[in-house]
């Protein structure tokens, strides 16, 4: 039975791009009746393939996506068996590998339960796809989730794992910290409900009413003259969000730092803000609305900009959308570059946060446009972090 099922994939593979399509089309039926002994002859085919053709075709790659989707969204244990056993890609080289995991694990994540999850990914030997690299990124895509990882002695016992081989995610806490409370799942959500993200851009969204100036702030900051403070390192962390904006698109980032003598008040911050010199908005040019907003906003905003695709290119996902999320917090707030997250996190709820409307002309005003600033605690210092991209 099992031959002549192989045979029948075999032969729709090598038959041409109609029969490679109808077979697409077909993964989904299969899969969500339950048909796993074909989903899996199918997974070892294509995985054969990879090892002995390369298998660099279009339609190949169509098939493992279609493959990877049908089971990442049937919640089954042994769905999940057969999804560990495909290859994580069909491309060659470390660059897709890595996108191929971190993909997958954000897919597992949103379509799979814990219950399932824990025990076959990381309590069994799997195939192709369970690198201890996609085991990583599925911990921190679960803890977005809101899983309460002590509840389950093998991903406990994993990310101390990851701490002691000092991976990069290792210094991402196992649970959500305060302003990732905007993240946390409602309590009788269902199981495959993502954690919401407000668009990038989320100025003209704001439910608060954008700030206005008035001549008595004006007067109550006369003599506060801000100074730029720029130090690269920090702007480079500051800029961690939206780095692929730069790298894979068309994306401009200004990170900017100011320092004052005189403390600014959060209630005055707006009057302060007209007479930054802003690389987005030159001086002479009218000054944007702003509004103040929470500090779980500002982490929303980040972490939808890190995880979601920029103009061209892809995500960061979940897992290290989150790690780079935070590094820009930090740079934000001006935390110390080897500071535990945990400390950044209290640093970022002293802070008083402002999101700008992205109306100058240096912006794209396509789809990706960010404003962010951060008055640091103390009212001294001031960080301002802006980004747009363009297709």
């Amino acid at each position: 039975m099992h031959s002549d099922m192989t045979q029948r994939i075999k032969e729709l593979l090598d038959a041409g791009f109609s029969a490679v399509s109808a077979l697409g089309e077909e993964i989904p039926h299969r899969v969500s009746s339950g048909d796993f002994e074909w989903a899996t002859l199918l997974g070892a085919e294509l995985a054969r393939r990879v090892a002995h053709e390369g298998a660099k075709s279009p339609e190949h790659r169509f098939l493992l996506d279609r493959l990877q989707t049908a089971l990442a969204a049937t919640a089954d244990r042994q769905s999940l068996r057969v999804l560990m056993c495909v290859p994580s890609t069909l491309r060659t080289g470390e660059p897709a590998r890595t996108r191929a995991e971190r993909r997958l694990a954000q897919m597992v994540a949103l379509g799979h339960r814990p219950v399932d999850i824990v025990p076959v990914v990381y309590g069994e030997q799997l195939g192709t796809a369970a690198s201890d690299e996609f085991r990583a990124c599925l911990l921190q895509e679960l803890v977005l989730a809101g899983v309460a990882v002590p509840e389950h002695p093998l991903l406990q016992s994993f990310g101390e794992a990851l701490v002691a081989e000092e991976h990069p995610l290792a210094p991402l806490p196992l649970h959500l910290l305060p302003p990732e409370r905007a993240l946390l799942r409602p309590q009788h959500a269902p199981h495959d409900r993502t954690w919401a993200l407000p668009p990038a851009t989320v100025a003209k969204h704001s439910d608060r009413p954008p700030l206005c100036v008035s001549p008595e702030m004006r007067r109550r900051t006369v003599a506060v003259d801000p100074a730029e403070t720029t130090v690269p390192e920090v702007a480079e962390a500051m800029t961690a969000a939206v780095r692929h904006w730069l790298q894979d698109s068309n994306g401009m980032v200004a990170a900017q730092e100011f320092w004052s003598a005189s403390p600014v008040s959060p209630d005055d911050f707006a009057a302060v803000s007209e007479r930054l010199p802003l690389t987005a908005w030159p001086m002479g040019e009218a000054r944007p609305l702003l509004y103040s907003a929470a500090s779980d906003r500002v982490l929303q905003v980040l972490l939808t900009t890190a995880v979601r695709s920029p103009a061209y290119g892809t995500g960061m996902f979940g897992a290290y959308g989150r790690l780079a999320a935070w590094r820009s917090l930090g740079g934000l707030v001006g935390a110390a570059p080897d500071a535990p997250i945990s400390h950044t996190a209290m640093l970022v709820e002293q802070a008083h946060w402002f999101i700008a409307d992205p109306s100058s002309d240096w912006f794209h005003q396509v789809a990706w446009d960010l404003a962010v600033a951060a008055l640091r605690p103390g009212g001294q210092e001031i960080a301002v972090l802006t980004a747009t991209d363009t297709d």
